[in-house]
């Protein structure tokens, strides 16, 4: 099995619909692919972690890497994966209440249930570093 998270910017004219429309496409698609995961948005930036099998998370990654809806895709962490943190998320969303908001993400209890859970140090250390983040 295999991690991967990637953190990316997302375009001028996002709307809140394009991230509901993002997460309603990877929810059915995840279900097929045996993949789980989170996408966090913060007003400006897109974090997303994907896991499942190799083949399945290179697959995706690929596609998301073509979307026309975020630019400077960086790939930040790929590793194997023993057991997966988001077992119960085909894919699930976080972010800001409105997508002016200026308040660290961090802060916010959107994130509550990602930071509280199990991971390794190497996840923890980019949720954190991306939670401390200011939004636009």
């Amino acid at each position: 099995m295999k991690r991967l998270i990637y953190i990316s910017t997302a375009i001028d004219t996002i709307q809140e619909s394009d991230i509901d429309d993002i997460v309603a496409t990877a929810q059915r698609v995840n279900e097929v692919q045996s993949l789980t995961g989170v996408l966090l948005f913060n007003g400006l930036n897109f974090l997303q972690l994907l896991e499942g099998p190799q083949s399945n998370v290179e697959n995706i990654y690929n596609r998301i890497l073509t979307d026309k809806r975020h630019v400077s895709v960086t790939t930040v962490l790929v590793e194997p994966a023993q057991l997966r943190i988001f077992s119960d998320w085909r894919m699930v969303a976080r972010k800001t209440p409105e997508l002016q908001s200026k308040e660290k993400f961090k802060k916010m209890h959107v994130m509550t249930d990602v930071l509280d859970r199990e991971m390794p140090v190497s996840v923890r250390k980019v949720f954190d570093n991306f939670a401390s983040l200011k939004g636009i």
